[in-house]
């Protein structure tokens, strides 16, 4: 059976706990036997972690140099991390709790291949998320990658998530940003020495993790363990 290690916690805007029940009965439903932490203390240790397949942080702290109570990464933790993921170890998650947690550690954002840094047209954020949400458009741009593989492109109205980019990531889905008439990346996969990484950078600000559907749901359940969750899990010789 395939392992999973969720590390829980950070601001509780992004609902943290609410998406660990969701990633924990998705994994445990693709033959996952999934822990949870609220603590990132085990990655400090990870020769006590060496048999997990999958990492996904579900840690939101983009503040958190600034504001204690979210829970910094240490360097510790960090190399843990680094090394788990260089042994072949998995990692996957989203905007929310991966692309925009830990912005102080640089080696982490070069592991992940992503750091968020605005929500278009705001700048700075608008106080109401909602005055940010546009209509815009994801198109799949790898169908055929067993990834995304079934998903059509869609179209969403929420935040848009200016990110900065790893230019060597596989590209798998681009949006165009309303209000610069670019086209952007939106669903990446990197990897670091013999471990994929996988950032989904759409999702609705408003919708809960239980009431996502179709393309997002399918989306999400490739990048957190389907039946190609190879790709996504340890790549074992």
């Amino acid at each position: 059976m395939k392992k999973a290690a969720l590390f829980v916690g950070g601001w509780e805007g992004h609902k943290p706990q609410e998406f660990c029940d969701w990633a924990v009965e998705l994994l445990e439903g693709e033959d996952f036997e999934v822990t949870s932490y609220d603590t990132l203390a085990p990655l400090a240790e990870p020769e006590h972690l060496a048999d997990v397949d999958l990492i996904v942080p579900i840690w939101s702290s983009a503040r958190s140099s600034h504001q204690e109570e979210f829970g910094n990464m240490n360097a510790a933790e960090e190399r843990g991390m680094l090394q788990l993921i260089a042994n072949g170890c998995g990692i996957a998650g989203w905007h929310g709790h991966m692309g925009d947690a830990f912005r102080d550690h640089s080696s982490y954002h070069f592991l992940i291949g992503g750091q968020f840094v605005a929500h278009p047209p705001g700048w700075p954020d608008n106080l109401d998320p909602t005055a940010d949400y546009v209509d815009y458009d994801v198109t799949i741009t790898k169908p055929h990658d067993p990834i995304v593989e079934g998903i059509s492109s869609f179209r969403l109205k929420s935040e848009q998530y200016y990110m900065l980019v790893d230019p060597s990531n596989d590209v798998l889905g681009r949006t165009p940003l309303v209000d610069r008439g670019h086209s952007y990346p939106c669903r990446v996969e990197a990897t670091m020495g013999q471990g994929p990484s996988l950032l989904l950078l759409t999702w609705p600000r408003d919708r809960r993790p239980s009431d996502s559907s179709g393309d997002r749901d399918h989306a999400s359940r490739h990048a957190l363990g389907s039946r190609r969750s190879a790709r996504l899990t340890r790549r074992r010789s």
